[in-house]
């Protein structure tokens, strides 16, 4: 049901930003290669290299704020924070070098439906095996404590029992160690050497181990986008929501501990607006304009972003504070929706006139 109700609103904006019109066929298919080489370029790469150098900030934070052999929360929060914003700009790039050696998971195993981090947490803590806490052994373990959501409980928590284990410094150094080696190694398999995953994208027009075509590698830029959106629509809003204010549980939201949960949202619309629109020559957004009747899709789609980002800039960056202001769920919930359209536009119209058949992401059925 609810795929025949998107499927028959997508129609519905598509003929109205297009002023009823059918569209006509493409005249001429959208240069795949070039829009792959901006991307890596201009967004993927710079935007891994800020993953890296903040976390390698929030690992040097760690060791400060740790010195005296007792976590003092407060010295790293801003760290903490800034390696996080840093993450989300690079979240929806669910493929390539992220899915290898379970990176994705081992930076942010979230959502975590089964109280998993809790109880590898506890268990990790009252044991006390420090060897276990040593890099390669830390890494090859449970991949719930490799990550943000452990260092957020550690930092945030509002109980002191976790801070207060002999555990708890060691355990944030590891942390912090493992973020920063898993983002440099993700900044190093994008960019150095002949062998780079950035070489295997602009080389995909040739096609290759990874990619028949360079249109299939534009394919994954175009699922990412969408990732983005469907992340925060079913993942972010969705799932802390609930279908009427009753069933809201703000604990369900990511970085709920942090009083970030819609902080976090603001920032995967900024870079899925970020990774449309594009900083070089060649972008989603201009492929659209050269086709025929492409630019009233691209404005819809332009108009869709601005409307999003203006609802989010006016809410709180905690979805716990935002909850509890007047008409609090009903703003997200049209927050909610409005993404659900825009993501709407993305999978169906943009989907058909760039011949990038998006459909299913890594992110669906989650």
């Amino acid at each position: 049901m609810r795929f025949w109700r998107r499927l028959k609103t997508a129609a519905t904006i598509l003929l109205l930003a297009l002023g009823g019109q059918t569209l006509p066929a493409a005249a001429a298919a959208p240069d795949y290669a070039a829009l792959n080489a901006a991307l890596v370029d201009s967004y993927v790469i710079p935007h891994y290299a800020a993953f890296a150098e903040r976390t390698a900030v929030l690992e040097a934070s760690l060791r400060e704020a740790c010195a005296d052999g007792r976590l003092e929360a407060r010295e790293s929060a801003a760290a903490y924070n800034d390696a996080m914003d840093a993450w989300m700009a690079v979240q929806h790039l669910r493929f390539g070098p992220a899915v290898l050696f379970l990176r994705y998971d081992r930076i942010e195993f979230w959502p975590d439906k089964r109280g998993t981090l809790r109880r590898h947490l506890a268990r990790m803590l009252s044991q006390r095996d420090t060897k276990a806490l040593e890099p390669r052994a830390f890494a090859e373990g449970s991949v719930a404590v490799q990550g943000f959501p452990a260092l957020e409980r550690l930092l945030f928590d509002d109980g002191d029992a976790v801070r207060a284990s002999p555990l708890a410094c060691p355990l944030a150094l590891a942390i912090g160690g493992n973020l920063r080696g898993i983002a440099g190694a993700l900044l190093a398999d994008w960019r150095d050497g002949g062998s780079s995953y950035a070489q295997v994208v602009k080389s995909a027009a040739d096609g290759n181990e990874h990619y028949f075509d360079a249109k299939e590698a534009s394919l994954e830029f175009a699922k990412a986008l969408r990732g983005a959106l469907l992340l925060v629509e079913d993942y972010k809003l969705g799932r802390p929501l609930g279908d009427e204010p009753a069933s809201a549980r703000q604990t369900r939201a990511e970085s709920w501990r942090a009083s970030r949960s819609l902080r976090n949202v603001r920032i995967n619309i900024e870079a899925a607006r970020a990774l449309y629109r594009g900083t070089g020559a060649v972008s989603l957004s201009s492929l659209l304009r050269e086709q025929p009747e492409g630019a009233g899709l691209d404005r819809a789609i332009g108009a869709a972003f601005e409307r999003l980002s203006a609802a989010l800039a006016a809410q709180p960056e905690s979805l716990a504070v935002a909850l509890r202001q007047p008409d609090g769920w009903e703003k997200l919930d049209a927050v909610r929706a409005e993404t659900g359209r825009l993501m709407e536009l993305l999978s169906g119209p943009l989907s058909e006139v760039l011949d990038l058949p998006i459909g299913f992401n890594s992110y669906d059925g989650d």
